[in-house]
């Protein structure tokens, strides 16, 4: 929780231009979801970079390749306005490790509470909450 995917043309990215944008889009996605720095949350969000064999494509000429980042947090904690925000700041990271040129399709999947558990138990909204006033706490 949250898992990021991001698409890209093969030989897009080196494997350290892939690793800092991971680590960016990771960022970005717990500030719009104003979720803590923590060591929980970091190795709670996931983001996995894959390669396209063939490439992307759309049906425009002379635009240059697209990447696809798909998004998907628990259900609650991105509103419109947050995900507009993230939206900016992904498309931000994603043209600083690829071109300004390059389109960015951002698809947030909210999931439902009761549709995601992590090793056979379901996350709860109400456990998350607990761990971040417990972080806000340890902060203050």
């Amino acid at each position: 929780m949250p898992l990021v995917e991001i698409t890209v043309p093969e030989g897009t990215l080196s494997e350290a231009a892939a690793e800092i944008l991971q680590q960016r889009v990771a960022d970005s996605v717990l500030t719009a979801m104003e979720l803590p720095r923590t060591d929980f949350f970091a190795a709670a969000t996931w983001v996995y970079v894959r390669e396209a064999a063939k490439g992307l494509a759309t049906t425009g000429t002379g635009r240059p390749p697209g990447v696809l980042v798909v998004v998907t947090p628990l259900e609650g904690f991105l509103t419109p306005e947050r995900n507009e925000a993230l939206a900016a700041e992904v498309t931000r990271r994603v043209h600083e490790a690829t071109d300004p040129d390059t389109v960015v399709w951002l698809v947030v999947n909210e999931i439902p509470e009761g549709n995601w558990a992590v090793n056979g138990a379901l996350t709860r909204r109400a456990k998350i909450d607990e761990l971040v006033a417990e972080a806000s706490s340890r902060a203050s």
